[in-house]
């Protein structure tokens, strides 16, 4: 695990049930089929092949929200 961190991990990240229901997912396939069931994963499916997560658009739709990159990124916007 990182030492510095973005958030703070859950209970169930430091017991390691995530992880272990992640890999049974796997093992069984059931991420395969959630890829074409779940609306949501479809929608991301699609922003992925427009273009929405590109590296040139993430910085735009981020700047347009006012974060700007800062040193190391230490230095973000007070809320």
């Amino acid at each position: 695990m990182k030492l510095f961190r973005y958030r703070r991990p859950s209970l169930n990240q430091l017991l390691g049930i995530t992880a272990a229901k992640r890999r049974v997912k796997r093992e069984l396939g059931i991420s395969q089929v959630e890829a074409w069931t779940k609306a949501a994963r479809v929608k991301q499916r699609l922003k992925q092949q427009v273009g929405l997560y590109s590296p040139v658009v993430r910085v735009i739709r981020q700047t347009a929200q006012g974060n700007f990159p800062r040193f190391l990124g230490l230095f973000g916007k007070k809320r």
